[in-house]
Order: structure tokens, then C-alpha cells, then sequence
């Protein structure tokens, strides 16, 4: 089972699942949060890992179109030197996460995989559109979308 929540990260440092944060982020231009990536119960991606978010999103919007078409797709996080991959072994995707020395991977069904990140994706991008109307993440809903 491979499950996705976004938080923005508020002024104060705490976090907040996105669906329930009802005002912007403190900054429009640098909007701080994080995705919490499990798959079978194991995290491989965490608020541990916070970073630019609407950033990550759209770095991993653009990792599913490249893995549909070339079996592998990887992202470096926007501020930070940690390395998100995905790989199609067969029916199921590998899934990454290198965050300095230590490595976090885990095994899920393709289908289940891509459904959660576009679910979740378009969460994301449908609140931004409320909070953050001036910004535009219309690219990054098209690939999630396809």
C-alpha cells in the first residue's frame, strides 16, 4: 500500500496537512513543506526531509511522465542534497530515497504507485490554487493528469 500526505510548513516550524490549512504560506516565493512517502508502512520520505515543496511536487510530477516513457526517472529535493528515484522492475516500482549516507527503498505495485502520487499530487496543486492563485502550477497538473 503506498501512501502520500502533503504539509506545509508554517512560520512557526510546525506542520500542517495541506487540505487543512486555510491561509497562505508565510512565503509565496519559497513555500516550505514536505511529502510523507510510505509503502507498506515503511517511510521513505518524511517531514524530516521538508523542503520547497510546490517545487518537490512539480520535480516529481515530471518523474512520473519520464518514468512512463523510460522505466527510471530521478530528482534531486530543491534545497537539499537528497535524491528521490523510481524505478519499473516488471509490474512494480522501486522506489529511493538517498539522504546523505543512508538509503531508504521499497517495493510497490506500479499502478498503486502512480495512482497515490497523482491523487495526492493533485491535491496538492488544487489547494495551492486556492492559497496561491498568482502561482501557476498548470505543467506540472498536466503530467500528473496524462
Amino acid at each position: 500500500m503506498v501512501e502520500i500526505e502533503t504539509f506545509l510548513r508554517g512560520a512557526g516550524g510546525g506542520f500542517v496537512q495541506v487540505e487543512a490549512c486555510r491561509t497562505p504560506p508565510p512565503d509565496l516565493d519559497y513555500i516550505e513543506g514536505a511529502i510523507r512517502l510510505s509503502v507498506d508502512g515503511l517511510e521513505i520520505i518524511g517531514t524530516e526531509e521538508w523542503d520547497y515543496v510546490d517545487q518537490l511536487w512539480c520535480y516529481i510530477a515530471e518523474m512520473v511522465t519520464k518514468m512512463r516513457s523510460s522505466g527510471y526517472a530521478e530528482t534531486y529535493f530543491p534545497d537539499q542534497p537528497i535524491m528521490l528515484s523510481f524505478r519499473a522492475v516488471g509490474s512494480r516500482v522501486l522506489v529511493t530515497a538517498k539522504i546523505g549516507e543512508e538509503v531508504k527503498r521499497a517495493s510497490a505495485p506500479s499502478e498503486d504507485l502512480l495512482e497515490a502520487v497523482k491523487g495526492a499530487g493533485m491535491i496538492f496543486f488544487r489547494k495551492m490554487s486556492e492559497l496561491a492563485p498568482a502561482n501557476s502550477y498548470s505543467e506540472a497538473q498536466q503530467e500528473l493528469s496524462v
